[in-house]
């Protein structure tokens, strides 16, 4: 304790005041570190892309991942396993299904019931794989109400030698059903469903009907193709030799702003597209490029899980999953900025504001986050978090094999909003009255 300030405590002491404890230690943000994980998931299982259920009562909240061919989870707040769904397999051994992409919706009209609905994107089936949301249901809380007569998202794919024409497309998950996101219009109560196409520069629109038995379909409403070369650009150049020319027009990660019906869509080695769901139109280039074709970009190729948190009066942020091919065989052109998370104002033209990462919780034993596919946020507080939760995937749980592109060990990070917020130097904001359910 310096003179200074023995002093002043003296001085205190004889006026009768109790001193309160003086630190001269600088005040630093709460490390930006996730609080829980989910257990591993080994191959063939492979976490991919999370999606968080508010319950009317908060503690009864969800996570609902897609696991790929693992089939999907359910965990609680904490990280336990609530239910989960195991694929069969076929004649030869391989998984029925391979579930990619997750997203939810609430008060679904199933003829006069209202339900919230969990639908996943099943590349390996290419169509969507319906889910009513029940925490009290026996079967639940996850239970199947997909119409067996539901049919196929992509039974054509644009001809490679004339775009302009389509072909037939086979059922082996390879030009199939892949990124998903949810909208549901309140001006008409319907829900939509935005489904990209693996390896194609495709967005189908399409809306989830009711069927007489309770079951739940869909049918076409608009599609969108967009161009397969980008700034001279050949999308579907390939290099199994150099990956500075191996390229690919496919989207995936997508969310729908549920207030402006804004379509935020990833394509992984352009950029982020935006589509007016409300008027069909989507602008002629993405509002924001990765580094392959602007160098002082924060998002390196490919552009992964596009998540928002929502503020007040339209307020709130955009994030975005610079996933990077960061480790493996793809070298990092520009390092310290892979493995990260670009932010964006959700206003306006989408202004960047910076990008952060999440790292080891020692103290929990938890690792950090590298290479994230999937991501969702709840701006609603939940128990345990009580600015909302970032819900992350990590492509390399527990650090494995020094990251090095061949280790199938991923699960699910939940980080506090607080700390991503705290994290930039000028603070975002914790402040928001957003209900998911009437937004």
């Amino acid at each position: 304790m310096s003179n200074r300030l023995l002093l002043i405590v003296v001085l205190l002491s004889s006026l009768g005041l109790t001193a309160c404890k003086i630190s001269t230690e600088p005040t630093t943000p709460e490390p930006l570190v996730a609080s829980v994980e989910t257990p591993n998931e080994a191959a063939p299982s492979d976490m991919d892309d999370p999606a968080v259920w508010v319950a009317a009562e908060r503690q009864r909240s969800m996570v609902i991942a897609a696991a790929k061919e693992g089939g999907w989870r359910v965990y609680d707040l904490e990280g336990k396993a609530l239910q989960q769904f195991v694929p069969g397999v076929d004649s030869k051994g391989k998984p029925l299904n391979r579930f990619n992409n997750v997203d939810v919706q609430y008060n679904f009209n199933l003829n006069g019931r209202r339900v919230d609905l969990a639908v996943f994107s099943d590349r390996r089936q290419d169509r969507l794989a319906i889910y009513k949301i029940d925490r009290d249901d026996p079967r639940g809380p996850l239970v199947n109400v997909t119409s067996p007569e539901i049919s196929r998202l992509f039974p054509t794919r644009p001809n490679p030698d004339d775009r302009s024409k389509t072909v037939a497309n086979a059922e082996d998950g390879k030009n199939t059903a892949y990124g998903l996101a949810l909208w549901r219009d309140r001006s008409n109560d319907r829900l939509y469903a935005l489904v990209n196409q693996n390896n194609e520069a495709i967005i189908d629109q399409w809306e989830l009907v009711a069927r007489p038995d309770n079951t739940v379909s869909a049918r076409p409403v608009k599609k969108w193709q967009f161009a397969y070369q980008y700034k001279g650009q050949d999308l579907t150049q390939k290099s199994e030799t150099d990956p500075q020319k191996d390229f690919s027009p496919q989207f995936e990660g997508m969310v729908v702003d549920q207030q402006t019906g804004i379509l935020y869509a990833g394509q992984e080695d352009v950029g982020i597209w935006r589509v007016n769901l409300k008027t069909g139109v989507a602008e002629g280039k993405p509002f924001y490029e990765t580094r392959t074709f602007d160098p002082h970009s924060r998002i390196a190729r490919d552009v992964e899980g596009l998540t928002i948190w929502y503020g007040r009066d339209g307020r709130g942020y955009l994030l975005a999953s610079s996933q990077g091919k960061a480790h493996g065989k793809v070298p990092n052109p520009t390092p310290g900025l892979d493995n990260t998370f670009a932010v964006f104002m959700r206003e306006g033209d989408n202004a960047p504001i910076g990008s952060f990462s999440i790292g080891a919780n020692r103290g929990l034993g938890i690792d950090a986050v590298q290479e994230s596919d999937g991501a969702d946020i709840s701006t609603v507080a939940l128990p345990g978090f009580p600015f909302g939760v970032l819900i992350t995937q990590d492509g390399y749980n527990d650090d494995l094999n020094h990251l090095d592109g061949t280790v199938k060990a991923t699960n699910l990070k939940f980080t506090p909003w607080q700390r991503v917020a705290n994290s930039f130097s000028k603070a975002l904001s914790t402040d928001s009255n957003y209900d998911p359910r009437n937004p």
